[in-house]
């Protein structure tokens, strides 16, 4: 119908308006309609859709879209006695109402929030009609075969849409959206763009996981032998002091291969050195020599019997025999 909000605009008819549904129960798209496809060479002003050259009216002129509208003003041919009557009738305000001819893929029609639209057509011509709300107020032509599509086949197709399966459909879509942060409305091209984008990080995150695993087993091989010759080191060592002799390697070889080297480093770390007998003689001739030169009195003095008779008990009794004439038990 026509717009009326400023004196250009009396003249305007609203074409398509993407707000309202048509009385097929779906919106059109006012972005999606072509008009540079067929309607931009023959802006044809039909009546009622009948494309028979007596139903040409004229054609129209400053079509364009303003948001949500289409609009475009008619040009008719007042010279044509064929429409003159309808012409007349709109002239007056009588007749203010306007269809869309359009080609369209099935495809195109979606269910969106609960709601069908028709987001892509092409404008093939636009009628003037006297009801705009009647089941030819949109006149839909297959885009595969330019004839008209019935009322029945479209209502199939709106229905089609609407099955349960449909709404799943769309509700997991919005799932899907949400889980990728997109609005709900996003395109198949942006939800595309959203999971190409995850997938190569995904790539590179995982390129980079193994380029770390890498240099941790390098890490790992290189501490494990590290430890292993401090270990052998240490082991053959432990048998070299006494800590342990030959057949005592093998179980702690064997523990080492089930708990680790560290284990078997401080392991050994914690046996005590077996001291050599050379040594201990030696000590004892050293202290046998310092003890022969002190008389009894002065081992006594300095309290050196209690060590004698509890460390060297023959020493002792062979010190006590000097000194009494007798053995210390008798």
């Amino acid at each position: 119908m026509p717009q009326q909000n400023d004196k250009k605009a009396m003249n305007s008819f609203v074409i398509n308006d993407e707000n309202k549904q048509n009385s097929f129960g779906f919106k059109v798209k006012t972005d999606g309609i072509d008009t540079a496809d067929r309607f931009d060479a023959n802006p044809i002003c039909l009546n009622n859709h009948v494309n028979d050259t007596k139903n040409v009216l004229g054609k129209w002129k400053d079509y364009r879209k303003e948001g949500a509208l289409f609009l475009g003003i008619p040009e008719f041919d007042t010279e044509d006695s064929e429409g003159k009557e309808v012409v007349r009738k709109v002239t007056k305000g009588i007749i203010k109402s306007v269809s869309m001819g359009i080609f369209f893929d099935p495809k195109d029609m979606v269910l969106l929030n609960g709601e069908l639209w028709l987001l892509k057509c092409v404008l093939y011509e636009v009628s003037i009609v006297a009801v705009p709300s009647n089941a030819n107020a949109v006149m839909l032509y297959n885009i595969n075969d330019g004839k008209p599509y019935t009322e029945t086949e479209i209502k199939q197709m709106c229905l089609a849409l609407q099955k349960p399966e449909n709404h799943k459909q769309e509700s997991d879509m919005k799932l899907v959206t949400a889980h990728l942060q997109l609005a709900e409305t996003a395109n198949e091209t942006e939800v595309l763009t959203a999971v190409k984008a995850i997938e190569a990080k995904l790539t590179a995150t995982t390129q980079a996981k193994d380029a770390l695993q890498l240099k941790y087993d390098a890490l790992v091989q290189e501490q494990t032998a590290k430890l292993k010759t401090e270990f052998d080191t240490e082991l053959a060592q432990a048998v070299k002091d006494g800590r342990i002799d030959e057949a005592g390697k093998a179980p702690i070889e064997e523990m080492v291969q089930a708990s680790g080297y560290e284990k078997g480093l401080k392991l050994l770390a914690t046996l005590p050195k077996r001291e050599p007998i050379a040594d201990k003689l030696k000590g004892k001739e050293a202290t046998l020599a310092a003890y022969d030169k002190m008389g009894w009195n002065e081992l006594d003095k300095g309290n050196h019997l209690v060590t004698l008779k509890a460390d060297m008990p023959e020493y002792y009794a062979e010190r006590f025999e000097q000194q009494f004439g007798r053995k210390p038990n008798e």
